[in-house]
């Protein structure tokens, strides 16, 4: 490359093209005029000269970053072309102009001060910026969750223990713009038993880990609530309690909603909860940075909120672990024993899940609380009482429906595939107490997390499980049938109370069992044992005087359907009467028979239904009248097969169909009846209803109802 130099007083350039040859014609300091030839103009670089000594100064504003990183701008003035030098190989540079560097400083964990020095030079001046990287916070040597934009989570501490994600459409995470990074969203109900949507650490293998935790620790969380708890019940975001254990929770109950470190510490060894309570309340919406210290040496625990102190308790003792089997950490509720669901499921996001070895002191708190570099004061938009489908089949021009309180009109909604292969910003109408998403063309079948976005701010409502079709099935509305009647304020399960208040609500169907004694009386219940008398083995004498809960007396089949009659004429509800399986065929046929019988004699016929485990009995009440209608409930066979022997509805748990995806599409295709049993939640309920289920069996039917009622899909 040529290198020219220009003078102040230079003359203005002129070039000619002869040939594809440039003639550049330069004047030089001495009034000589140089004509230079060159075929390629783009080749040369104008440099230019010093006039005068060299002179070179720099500054910045920003002498320190913080020790997760970041950029830093250096401003130049100089009359000389300059280079730079840093003492570190980590530090990379962004820019650099005549008059300005920008570099990015990596992040640093560390206890000290970390000193970087960044030289400028030209010849023999120099001038040396240095530029701190500040302390970092305690390290989280035991865990420290990280969520990531696809759903799961890992853990960055040096144990990497593995994280399980138990995805779900209640789970998605999100880039949240007041954290700066990924955090989980958990659309729950909360404190439900769920079997999707959390986080799982199993530290059962890891003793040394358990042996950290147990001489004091601890633990630290970021979280914000997304709802408030109607149902008054203990809820927790991050925690392993289960008769022993520690972290996190919400209390239920008759104890105050604050903000709560919960360690099992005992003298005796026996389980014994110290209920470490902030003064804090959550609001919805807010978020909460949460620091709990369990120090055994000192016998105390210690609850900061947003790096003040906020609760004391005495904890004089021992760590009392988990009971076997429940050995893990749940991030979005409690572990349970059985390893594969979660207690206490949590509404909300969270941002953090991490745990220290050491107990921390006031200073150090305050260190992690500087760390966490997010403004208290901000408070997230919240909309409120969210009901969607979570699984639904749609066609481009559907509407789909969102119900929530907090929507405003300038909303606009983003889906998003979970892959990242795909946005959308579909037309919305935002209406009372909902929003109304129109299905764009060229959205696919997937997973979409679905954004609201208000201003410059931004709200995951949840995740959806969309299947687009050309053909979709049409939206149904399901029927609800009272799981062992209406159950509630006093009423017993299969109890007359609870008849009576089922037909009074007017369900659809009210579920009952069916025994039979040894002298062939039916009797109303689900166990079929009570007072350790086993029903099927005894007369109906010796068990006839066994009280329900609410003190009636052990209902009989007559009894039931005696108080049905009476109540027929301002009800349409139906008997569902499901015959229990007993120990041999011929039992089996003699229930079946009396049971037939007496809704022959009572007319009633066209207001029963039945349903059974056995695939024997379901057939031989189809042998007995044809035209009834059946439901087949052990889950263990495709609904094509359960209709070639004639049997018109598949009745299973919500596990047979979370195990044979295919099974719901496939027996409403065949034109079967489908039901679900036993759902309670609302995002259960709702998840049925958009697979399009007939029926759905469950312990509230109220909220089933008011699902039910609603339009969450429309054509």
């Amino acid at each position: 490359m040529r290198r020219i130099s220009l003078m102040a007083a230079l003359a203005v350039i002129s070039m000619a093209a002869v040939a594809q040859v440039y003639k550049l014609s330069v004047t030089k300091n001495d009034g000589q005029t140089v004509v230079i030839p060159t075929d390629d103009i783009s080749k040369i670089e104008f440099i230019e000269e010093i006039t005068g000594d060299p002179t070179l100064s720099v500054e910045t504003k920003a002498d320190a970053v913080p020790f997760i990183g970041g950029e830093v701008a250096f401003k130049v003035t100089a009359n000389c072309q300059w280079t730079y030098k840093v003492d570190n190989s980590s530090v990379a540079e962004v820019s650099k102009t005549k008059n300005q560097l920008v570099l990015k400083f990596p992040f640093k964990p560390s206890s000290e001060e970390v000193k970087y020095t960044v030289t400028f030079s030209y010849g023999d001046n120099q001038s040396k910026q240095i530029v701190i990287a500040q302390a970092s916070a305690p390290i989280a040597d035991l865990l420290d969750i990280v969520f990531k934009e696809d759903g799961t989570a890992e853990d960055v501490s040096p144990m990497a223990h593995d994280v399980i994600t138990r995805k779900g459409t209640a789970l998605m995470t999100y880039y949240n713009d007041i954290h700066k990074r990924y955090v989980a969203n958990y659309r729950h109900s909360m404190g439900d038993g769920v079997t999707t949507g959390y986080y799982r650490v199993n530290y059962k293998p890891n003793d040394e880990f358990i042996s950290r935790v147990a001489d004091g620790c601890t633990f630290e969380s970021i979280m914000m609530l997304g709802e408030a708890d109607p149902a008054n019940l203990e809820v927790k975001w991050f925690s392993s309690m289960q008769a022993g254990g520690i972290g996190f929770i919400l209390p239920g109950h008759n104890r105050s909603k604050c903000i709560t470190f919960l360690p099992n510490i005992s003298t005796s060894g026996s389980s014994n909860w110290c209920w470490t309570h902030s003064k804090v309340v959550p609001e919805v919406g807010k978020y909460y940075h949460v620091v709990g210290v369990w120090n055994k040496e000192e016998a105390k625990t210690y609850i900061y909120i947003n790096g003040e102190l906020s609760g004391t308790a005495s904890t004089p003792g021992n760590y009392v672990p988990v009971s076997s089997g429940a050995e893990s950490f749940v991030i979005g509720g409690d572990a349970e024993p059985n390893q594969t669901s979660c207690a206490s499921a949590w509404n909300g996001d969270i941002v953090t899940a991490r745990i220290y070895d050491a107990p921390m002191t006031a200073e150090q708190v305050a260190r992690l609380w500087d760390a966490a570099a997010f403004d208290q004061s901000v408070q997230s938009f919240a909309i409120t009482n969210l009901q969607y489908m979570s699984e639904c089949e749609v066609g481009v021009g559907f509407k789909y429906n969102i119900y929530g309180e907090g929507f405003e009109s300038s909303d606009e909604i983003e889906m998003q595939k979970a892959d990242g292969s795909a946005t959308f910003t579909p037309d919305v109408t935002i209406g009372a107490g909902k929003a109304t998403i129109v299905i764009p063309a060229g959205m696919t079948s997937g997973t979409y997390k679905i954004i609201v976005k208000r201003g410059g701010s931004s709200m995951p409502l949840g995740a959806v499980d969309m299947t687009v079709s050309a053909n979709p099935l049409a939206p149904v509305v399901p029927k609800i049938i009272a799981h062992r009647g209406a159950h509630t304020d006093g009423a017993s399960e299969n109890s007359i109370a609870a008849l009576k208040k089922a037909m009074d609500a007017n369900y659809y169907g009210i579920e009952l069992d069916i025994w039979t004694t040894t002298d062939d009386k039916l009797i109303v219940h689900h166990d079929g044992e009570a007072g350790g008398l086993v029903f099927y083995q005894n007369t109906y004498d010796r068990i006839k005087n066994v009280k329900l809960s609410n003190g009636e007396n052990l209902p009989t089949f007559e009894s039931f359907v005696e108080t049905f009659k009476s109540k027929m004429a301002t009800s349409t509800s139906k008997l569902i009467i499901e015959i229990k399986t007993h120990l041999t065929t011929e039992r089996n046929h003699t229930a079946i028979d009396n049971v037939m019988k007496i809704v022959e004699e009572a007319g009633i016929k066209d207001r029963v239904e039945y349903i059974a485990f056995s695939f024997d009995n379901c057939k031989y009440i189809l042998s007995k009248d044809a035209d009834a209608t059946v439901g087949y409930l052990m889950g263990d066979r495709a609904p094509a097969s359960v209709l070639d022997a004639g049997i018109r509805s598949v009745d299973y748990s919500s596990g047979a169909y979370a195990n044979n995806p295919g099974w719901i599409k496939e027996a409403r295709k065949l034109g079967m009846i489908v039901n679900v049993w036993t759902i309670n939640s609302a995002i259960d309920i709702l998840k049925f209803i958009g697979q399009g289920v007939d029926y759905i069996t469950t312990d509230a039917p109220a909220l089933a109802t008011e699902l039910a009622d609603k339009k969450f899909i429309e054509e």
